[in-house]
């Protein structure tokens, strides 16, 4: 009886393997097409894919907990998440473009100029510690859970959850509802954007803000969600960049000078358009 037990065991196991062979297979198909069609992608190139993937997994394996053969399945409930893929897709874009213009530019991606004038506030302190933490983090290509912001957190934690409850497990206490949950960087680089005043201006200028906070500045200033923004920067086409920046209320002169500093083989021509703001939200009404 012991034997035919074992066996039902090895059978049903090779029968998930299988299955999940079968379904992987299938995947792959699809994205060696897409990939295919699409061609070279400068949002896609392998090392931010790669990124991309590093970043999916270490989410996973916190979420996971002690458990680590839960890992998978919380990865695979997480990749099918485009919410989720697309800001670990926005993040890896920005690391990337950091460690570029931290060797063409000089740009300290965690002590910029501006924040280095304003190390008599609070928020600013937090923010450059947060930065530090980020840039480590980004270098060895993980993410701490309590980075992702409020909505993504809150959506990670629900498949752990799921994956937990599947298996008639607990999961993990999830580190985001603690009240001494320490603020994460996208939300201290808001706070300080707030607080900067008639200084707002300074943070759009990538070599006075840094990477980080000019991004947020720009998403502020402009109504873009900051992914997108994040992601316009790599895009193979810098048009939306330039409709960007001009959304952003910078003059036709200062967005020029903005987009050859991010894209120095962009055309500053681009960002000779007065309705940039209708123009990204889909054209005159």
């Amino acid at each position: 009886a012991m034997e035919q037990a074992a066996s039902g065991d090895t059978t049903e196991r090779t029968g998930r393997a299988l299955a999940d062979a079968d379904r992987r297979l299938g995947a792959c198909g699809i994205v060696l097409e897409h990939r295919v069609a699409l061609g070279p992608c400068r949002l896609l190139d392998d090392r931010t894919v790669a990124r991309v993937g590093s970043l999916l997994s270490d989410l996973s394996a916190q979420l996971a907990g002690p458990d680590t053969g839960l890992a998978a399945s919380v990865r695979e409930m997480l990749a099918g998440r485009r919410a989720i893929l697309t800001h670990l897709l926005a993040l890896s874009v920005e690391a990337r473009l950091a460690e570029t213009l931290a060797v063409e530019r000089g740009l300290d991606p965690r002590l910029p100029p501006l924040l280095r004038r304003q190390t008599d506030a609070t928020d600013t302190i937090a923010l450059i510690a947060a930065q530090t933490r980020m840039d480590s983090a980004m270098r060895a290509m993980r993410l701490p859970l309590d980075e992702l912001p409020g909505d993504l957190q809150h959506l990670a934690w629900s498949i752990s959850h799921v994956v937990h409850a599947d298996h008639g497990q607990t999961a993990p206490m999830d580190r985001a509802a603690s009240a001494a949950a320490r603020p994460a960087r996208l939300d201290l680089q808001h706070q300080v954007l707030l607080g900067l005043g008639d200084d707002l201006q300074l943070a759009l200028r990538i070599d006075e803000a840094g990477l980080g906070l000019f991004l947020s500045a720009l998403a502020l200033a402009s109504g873009i969600a900051r992914d997108t923004v994040a992601l316009a920067t790599a895009e193979d086409d810098p048009l939306r960049l330039a409709l960007i920046l001009r959304a952003a209320g910078l003059t036709q002169d200062a967005a020029a000078m903005q987009l050859l500093a991010i894209r120095p083989d962009a055309d500053s021509a681009l960002v000779d358009v007065g309705d940039a703001e209708q123009l990204l939200q889909g054209g005159p009404r």
